[in-house]
């Protein structure tokens, strides 16, 4: 098995899967490619698992929260890096709502479906974002992501160069 594969096992060799053409949900040993109810064909993330899918929807709920408010219960942090300071406090806010904002996900941006890293447009200038996904003291990552009492957001915002 792959690295990359068995990095993506969590506790079980038997995941739950949906589809996204038709949100059957099924269990597999292996990542699938096709759905069993539908028949559709896809990459990972036309199936992703529950868990990545819950993932996703809470990093949605969190990047929506940089600038209507996070939910109670999501924990985390958002840092610019020194070149989008650099730009200007006028930039910088720009990039938070644009990363706020932002639905446009992509095999190219979100091979895995968990909206953890994207690409916006401010004022001309390209900006990428990442959430990782960290313990309660950020010194680690997180052992349960989908679980909010365990886990913390560390949103970072940053020019290309800068990667």
């Amino acid at each position: 098995m792959s690295r990359k594969k068995e990095s993506m096992m969590l506790d079980t060799d038997n995941l739950t899967y949906a589809c996204r053409a038709c949100w059957h949900t099924f269990d597999a040993i292996e990542q699938p490619w096709q759905c069993p109810k539908c028949a559709a064909i896809g990459k990972p993330r036309d199936f992703p698992t529950l868990e990545t899918d819950l993932i996703a929807r809470q990093n949605d709920a969190f990047r929506k929260g940089m600038i209507a408010g996070l939910p109670r219960d999501m924990l985390g942090r958002i840092v610019s890096t020194p070149g989008v300071r650099a730009m200007g406090r006028d930039f910088e806010t720009a990039a938070y709502v644009s990363v706020a904002k932002d639905t446009v996900f992509s095999e190219a941006n979100d091979p895995w479906g968990a909206r953890d890293f994207g690409a916006v447009i401010v004022n001309g200038t390209k900006v990428w974002w990442k959430i990782d996904l960290y313990n309660n003291d950020f010194d680690g990552g997180s052992e349960a992501p989908c679980d909010l009492a365990q886990t913390r957001r560390l949103v970072t915002i940053l020019l290309p160069s800068e990667y």
